[in-house]
Order: structure tokens, then C-alpha cells, then sequence
């Protein structure tokens, strides 16, 4: 679905592509030092500015300010066929103010309709009063319909709405009723077209469809809430900013002053044929719990309250107080596990929190979610790139002072850190399952280091490459047979099982995973990461990840998507490919961000890799990526045999939605490629600024040997990953060892007064985590808080209940299990 902070993205482009318009003066002009207009004094510059920038408006007649408001549904959706710029159709045409009903490309600069581009094609619907409505659009040769009037009538209807609001603003700064009565003219002519707009489906890439205005869901071959009336889709069919200004006119208007334009007693018809339309039409379609609910759970309490209709506000605390329920992990992820879709949800629930004047402190789970959002961040301050996320959100200011550790079991990720300032260095792992808006990318990690996302997941795209960015061969794991990840559903779902975590050392953070749901026919796809922490700004990462299962192995490692760099081999690398993909795959490029092909019978992902060399290597080796700030030497202890390739890929972040810059921008990564039953890929990761630091690796027996310099003194690191231990020792003075498991069965969950306690069948020592081990492999991880002999104080809730020989999972996705509950805790 889309992300609401696309739009916003979209907005701060146009500031570079072009002069502000009129149109973008009327939005921010209300905000002038931070003021709005309807705060200020009637003398004061922020209105005296406001004046100014509505004089071409205010000397329109009434009658012509009715007109302003479009008497037929719009079309959101529309790209530019002339030079096909930007992305998903949206935000490629503009319209202003005085241009009628023609639009104008942001990328070519041409306006539309025109004599090589015109009207050639009609559409006539009969409303409900029998007024005809003509749609007029061009058809290309492919049959795909540009809908160009009806895209202007849709800017034109979002324009139109915020001039109410401005003109709103100055009635209540200078009490003129000159001012309310535009603003009242504009609402009320909404109320006497709306019944008439057609209900539509408008969706990127996709051909427009009308139904009839006065028909509600169900509609033929569409999802719930893809048919609508108001905005685009059916979450947004009650004009709450509407209702809000029809509020502020409550206060004082004289509604008779539109006895002759509109009609007598028009606030009435404005909240019967406006607002509760609106409502029924939202209201109409099942409840289904997406990212997009809780702003419909909003609308519905806020104009509730304005038009005194308790139903309304009724229907949105129902809603709401279920969406908590369903939708939400045990760690407070939202169940998409995507960083971008999280925040939305979470931000659109704070929405509703406030419209229905809740309290938060009452409501634990939401306090859980909203540090979420403010935990799962990199160092500079960058959303946590995981899933659909846009690489481009950030939290305000600049980002954090210091990297902690974060473990989030149920969504299935971790982020490994340590270290403040300059010095924060940041892993991040995934496992979690698809439950829409995921990535194939089990397995895959990210590293920040040295001031920079060092090994990157580019994130979200509406990109027709969009397809290749979810495919597991462009995150930093391995691919089978050439193939992507498994697709998991609730039912079967793809989750990792976390076998070990550790972050409670000062000088090593391990982690254990098990990822081998994410392909059927993987016996063994398991990734182990030590993290070592040196000294400040000396760490490295000792990386395994063992596959088996299929007949060829591909192990993928991408730099920054930010700066393309330079890479170099310690090896040779000189025979040119012209390309990776299999004789079975697919050459075709895709056409728009649904060319999705995982299996890649048609688009297949190794498509994207440009410009390959590959070698072979029997041992070790290094690929060291160099940038103007940081830099990334990767050591490669490889099994004999190991075909090793470097390419080049589409970044796709730098070319900021514009499917016409998508090539403009590359990224540089490596692949090793093993075949047969069994491969081990080992290789340690070295972070620096402006020189490499370690001076060797290799390994010796089951020992990996890192050698490097502290102080002037050589210090040498033995690590040893045996099949369930890790040990590290060093001679810097310190050492680490994973400890001893211990197995048993949890006897009990005992849950009271907000404390949870799991009952074991022995008494253990003192832990950090308890790893739950249920029926059928799922596992999760639960930081202890205490231990008191056989009972495990955990630290949080872990979402689920035991009664009666059944486990449940009262929080997402809802799992229950019967049978034995087991455990295992590490001893040290």
C-alpha cells in the first residue's frame, strides 16, 4: 500500500524541478514565523501576506468560486506518455491554477492534452441525478488511457479544498464574512456534487474503472476499500478536512447567507450529503486491519464528534481497540515489519489517541509500538532500512549518540551495536516472515560503520524496479539455485528460528540464526555474526553462513547505495561476463513496480548485474570497498572451487523515483558462487575510515586468527565457532565464551499484575535470555529480567498464553501450538 510519506517526498522535489507555484504560496503562506493566519491579528503581516496570495481568487464572483469545484470524480493516477518520467503514475502531472483542465509533465515540461498527444477517446456516465458526466482521454497505441482532464479536476478538487481553508483563516482573523462566504460556498458545492461522484478505482499502472455513485462494497473484482468515492481509496472517503472547516464556520457563520447560491439550511446538507456520505461509504466495506485503517478509525471520531454522531464514534473505538489486538507483534512491530509502514500505522494510531482524547499512559502495547519507532534507527539517524522502507526517512536532528543492541524475537530481527559518536558501528539481521510489504532477504544483514551504511538494503521503491529490490539476490545473503526466497504466508510462514543472541558482552555480540524456512529446500541456511569490539572504532565482524540443499550456492555482498566508491580484488578478476542469469531465467525488463517474478522465468533479478568479472579462487582473498569518507575491506576465507564475480547494480535510491534515472546510479557488489551439497561462506568484515587496520587473517584448524595493532601493540584474536559455542580470546587481556546450554520444559506461564513468569522444570543460574523452543521449531528469545531458583522473571509480555496444553499467541500472528513448550538457557 502506499506510504504517505512518498507523497511528501514527492512534494520536496518539486521544490528543485521548479519555481514555487501559486499554488504551493497558498500552502505554506498559512505557516509564515510559524503563525497561522486564523491566530494572527487582522493587521499582522502573516495575513496582510495571505491577502495578497488569495487576490487572483477573492475576485472571483461566488457563482465562479462555485465553479472552482469539480463536478466529476478525478483520476490520481497518470503518468507522462511522452517521456515516461518518475514513478507508480503519480505526481508526474502537475496542474495550476489558470491552467484549466490541461496538466503539465514535472519531468518534460509538456502539457497535455496536445495535437500529438490529444482527446481521441470518451467516456459518458449517467449520475444518480441524471446529470451526464463526460470523461475525455487519450488512448496510446498499447490501449493505455490517459485520463488528463480528469487528473486536473483532481488537482483542481485537492487546491480548491485548501483555498477553503485559507479563506477560513482570514474569516477568523478579520470576522469579513466576504472570507467565510467562499469558504461556505466552496463546502457547500462539495455537498451538492458529492452524491454524484462516482465511485472508482484508481490505482497506479492500472486501467481507471468507474461504479456507480450510489453503489457501495461490494464491487466487482476489487480488494475492500479499493473503490471510492472522495479521495483515491475508500480509507480516506470521509472528508475529514472538510468537516473540520465546516466546524470552525459553525462558529459564528451565518449558514443564510447561502439560502440563494446553495440552497436553504446548507450545513445541514453539508453534514447529511457530505460527511455521513462519506462515512457510509468508508463504513460499508469489511474491516480487514491494514496500515491504512487507523486514519479511517480518525475520521470516523473526529467528524463523529463535529456532527454529534455518537454511531460514528462508536464504530472508530471498536475498530481500534481490535486493531491492537490483530495487527502488532509481541515487541511492538507492526505485522508488515517495515520500518516506514510501522511508523505510518503507528503515527495514524497516536491520530486516533488524540481525536478520541485517550490516555496513552492506559495503554501499555502502544507505548511498546512507539519505541519501536523511535529504536529502530541507524547511527546518522536513517530509519532502519528493513522491508519496505524508504531510505530517505530519518528521525529529526542527527541521529544517535550512542548504538545499543535491539532484539526484536517476534518481528524477526536484531541489531548488534556498540560504541558512541563517530565510533557507532550498527548490524542488523533479518529473519521475519512476509506478511506483506517484506523482502526475500532472510538472513541478510546491514552494516553501518565509520559514518556510513557500509553494506546497504536499498529499501522501498515504486520503481519498475521495484520487482528487483525485493528479490533476495539484491539484499547481502545467499541465493539457491538462482532462485528467490520462498513466499510465506500466515499459515506457512518463512520466519527464521534464532538459535543463539548475545549482547551483553563488552567486547563481542553474537548471534545464531537459523533461516532455513525461507526455501523449502534448504536442509541447512544458517548465518552466524560475531561482532568484535577492538577498541572505539576498531570492530570487525566475523561472518559464517553455511547452506545446504539444492545444487549451487550464491553468496552476495553489496556496498553503499549512497556512493558508489571503489572496488578492488587482492585477486584475479579479469574474465568479462555478459551476464549471470541462468539458461532457464528471463530477459525481460520490467514495465512498472508489479513485475514482480521471484522464481525469474521472466525477470529474472541477476538481470541487474552490469558489467561483471569473475575469477576463481582456492582460499583467501579480499574485495575492499573504498568511499570519499569510509571504507569496507571484506576478507574471504573461501572453500576450493569458489567461483568469485564483481558487478555492478542499479542503487536505485540516488535516482529518487524517476524510472528514467534508474541506470544513471550504481552500486558496486560481489558474488561467490559454490556449488554442490554443502558450501561454508566465512569471511570477516573490517570497517576503517582512511586505512585498513587488521594485518591478517586466516584461519588454523577450527581457530579464525585476526591480527591487528592497538597502541603500537600487536594483539592477536583466536575465534572459534564450533557447531553450538562461540569463543573468542584475545591478547588484548579479555575473552569471551558463549556459554553452556541448558535444556528443559517450561512448566507454566504465570502472568499477574502486568509480571510474566515461566515456571521451569530445574532450577538455573543467573541468565540474560531464555530461548523458548515450541512445538514444530519456531523459537523465540526473551531478555530475563530475574531469576529466582525455577521461576524466569521475564523483563516484557511474550504474547502468547499456555492453558491446558495449549500455547496461543495473543498477538500476532496468532500461532497456537500443542504440545510441549521447551527451553534452553546459556550458563556462563
Amino acid at each position: 500500500m502506499l506510504h504517505w510519506m512518498y507523497h511528501l517526498k514527492i512534494v520536496n522535489q518539486m521544490m528543485n524541478y521548479r519555481k514555487i507555484s501559486f499554488i504551493l504560496s497558498l500552502i505554506t503562506l498559512i505557516f509564515i514565523n510559524g503563525v497561522s493566519a486564523r491566530q494572527a491579528r487582522e493587521d499582522s503581516p502573516q495575513v496582510a501576506a495571505l491577502k495578497r496570495s488569495l487576490e487572483p481568487v477573492m475576485a472571483l464572483s461566488l457563482k465562479e468560486i462555485v465553479a472552482l469545484v469539480p463536478e466529476a470524480s478525478g483520476s490520481t493516477y497518470i503518468g507522462c506518455p511522452n517521456c515516461r518520467g518518475g514513478a507508480q503514475d503519480l505526481n508526474v502531472l502537475t496542474w495550476e491554477y489558470g491552467m484549466g483542465e490541461k496538466v503539465q509533465c514535472r519531468f518534460c515540461k509538456m502539457t497535455f492534452p496536445n495535437a500529438t498527444f490529444p482527446n481521441n477517446k470518451q467516456k459518458v456516465i449517467v449520475a444518480p441525478s441524471g446529470t451526464k458526466q463526460v470523461y475525455n482521454y487519450y488512448e496510446d497505441p498499447q490501449g493505455k488511457a490517459y485520463y488528463f482532464e480528469a487528473h486536473a479536476w483532481y488537482e483542481r478538487w485537492k487546491w480548491v479544498q485548501k483555498v477553503a481553508a485559507q479563506f477560513t483563516d482570514l474569516w477568523e482573523a478579520t470576522k469579513d464574512p466576504a472570507y467565510a462566504d467562499r469558504a461556505a460556498a466552496i463546502l457547500g458545492r462539495f455537498a451538492q456534487v458529492f452524491p454524484d461522484y462516482a465511485v472508482r478505482f484508481d490505482y497506479p499502472s492500472r486501467p481507471l474503472q468507474f461504479f456507480a455513485a450510489n453503489q457501495k462494497w461490494p464491487y466487482e473484482g476489487l480488494q475492500p476499500y479499493r473503490g471510492s468515492k472522495w479521495n483515491w481509496w475508500g480509507y480516506s472517503d470521509i472528508p475529514l478536512d472538510m468537516a473540520r472547516l465546516y466546524d470552525r464556520l459553525q462558529k459564528g457563520y451565518d449558514w443564510k447567507r447561502m439560502d440563494q447560491l446553495i440552497q436553504v439550511k446548507t450545513d445541514q446538507k453539508i453534514v447529511s450529503d457530505l460527511l455521513l456520505k462519506g462515512y457510509d461509504h468508508a463504513a460499508a466495506n469489511p474491516e480487514i486491519y491494514t496500515n491504512m485503517s487507523p486514519g479511517m478509525y480518525e475520521d470516523m471520531i473526529a467528524v463523529g464528534k463535529i456532527v454529534k454522531d455518537p454511531r460514528m464514534v462508536d464504530d472508530g473505538l471498536k475498530r481500534f481497540n481490535a486493531f491492537i489486538e490483530v495487527g502488532f507483534f509481541a515487541d511492538g512491530w507492526w505485522k508488515e515489519g517495515a520500518t516506514s509502514y510501522h511508523n505510518q500505522t503507528i503515527g495514524n494510531l497516536g491520530n486516533v489517541v488524540r481525536a478520541a482524547e485517550l490516555d496513552p499512559a492506559t495503554m501499555p502495547f502502544y507505548k511498546k509500538a512507539t519505541d519501536v519507532s523511535k529504536q529502530a534507527i541507524l547511527p546518522n539517524g536513517r530509519k532502519l532500512p528493513i522491508n519496505d522502507t524508504w531510505a530517505y526517512e530519518r528521525t529529526p536532528g542527527k541521529g544517535t549518540d550512542q548504538t545499543v543492541s535491539r532484539l526484536w524475537p517476534a518481528l524477526g530481527n536484531a541489531l548488534l551495536g556498540t560504541g558512541t559518536g563517530k565510533d557507532q558501528i550498527a548490524l542488523n539481521i533479518n529473519w521475519s516472515g512476509n506478511y506483506g510489504h517484506s523482502h526475500y532477504d532472510n538472513g541478510s544483514i546491514i552494516l553501518y560503520a565509520s559514518g556510513e551504511e557500509l553494506l546497504s538494503d536499498i529499501g522501498y521503491t515504486h520503481t519498475k524496479y521495484r520487482g528487483a529490490t525485493i528479490h533476495t539476490a539484491a539484499h547481502n545473503t545467499v541465493v539457491i539455485d538462482q532462485k528467490g526466497q520462498d513466499a510465506g504466508t500466515v499459515e506457512k510462514p518463512v520466519t527464521g528460528r534464532l538459535k543463539y543472541y548475545d549482547d551483553t558482552d563488552e567486547h563481542v555480540k553474537t548471534i545464531d540464526l537459523d533461516a532455513s524456512p525461507a526455501y523449502e529446500i534448504a536442509k541447512t541456511y544458517r548465518r552466524r555474526l560475531v561482532m568484535v569490539h577492538a577498541a572505539p572504532g576498531r570492530d570487525y565482524v566475523v561472518d559464517l553462513f553455511d547452506v545446504e540443499g539444492g545444487a549451487s550456492h550464491d553468496w552476495f555482498l553489496y556496498g553503499m547505495c549512497e556512493e558508489e566508491g571503489d572496488l578492488k580484488f587482492s585477486i584475479a578478476a579479469d574474465k568479462k561476463l555478459s551476464t549471470l542469469v541462468p539458461e532457464w531465467g528471463g530477459n525481460k525488463m520490467p514495465k512498472n513496480q508489479y513485475d514482480v517474478d521471484l522464481k525469474g522465468t521472466r525477470f529474472h533479478s541477476y538481470s541487474f548485474l552490469r558489467d561483471i568479472q569473475s575469477g576463481n579462487t582456492n582460499g583467501y582473498w579480499t574485495a575492499t570497498w573504498r568511499y570519499a569518507q569510509s571504507g569496507l575491506r571484506s576478507h574471504n576465507l573461501s572453500q576450493t572451487g569458489t567461483e568469485v564475480y564483481r558487478f555492478r547494480s542499479p542503487s536505485i535510491r540516488m535516482a529518487e523515483e524517476d524510472n528514467n534515472k534508474l541506470d544513471n546510479y550504481m552500486r558496486n557488489g560481489i558474488m561467490q558462487r559454490h556449488n554442490g551439497g554443502k558450501s561454508s561462506f566465512l569471511s570477516i568484515h573490517e570497517p576503517f575510515t582512511k586505512d585498513t587496520w587488521i594485518d591478517s587473517v586466516y584461519r588454523r584448524e577450527d581457530e579464525i586468527i585476526v591480527k591487528y595493532k592497538l597502541n603500537g601493540k600487536q594483539v592477536v584474536d583466536k575465534i572459534n565457532l564450533s557447531d553450538n559455542k562461540v569463543s573468542v580470546s584475545s591478547s588484548a587481556g579479555w575473552s569471551y565464551n558463549s556459554g553452556t546450554p541448558r535444556t528443559g520444559i517450561v512448566e507454566g506461564l504465570d502472568q499477574a499484575a502486568g509480571k510474566w513468569s515461566l515456571k521451569l522444570d530445574q532450577a538455573v543460574t543467573k541468565v540474560a535470555y531464555v530461548r523458548l523452543d515450541f512445538p514444530g521449531g519456531d523459537t523465540h528469545y526473551y531478555p530475563v529480567s530475574a531469576v529466582e531458583g525455577r521461576q524466569l522473571k521475564l523483563k516484557d509480555d511474550p504474547g502468547f498464553t499456555m492453558k491446558n496444553g495449549q500455547i496461543k499467541y495473543h498477538t500476532f500472528p496468532h500461532t497456537k501450538y500443542e504440545g510441549i513448550l521447551r527451553y534452553t538457557v546459556f550458563e556462563k
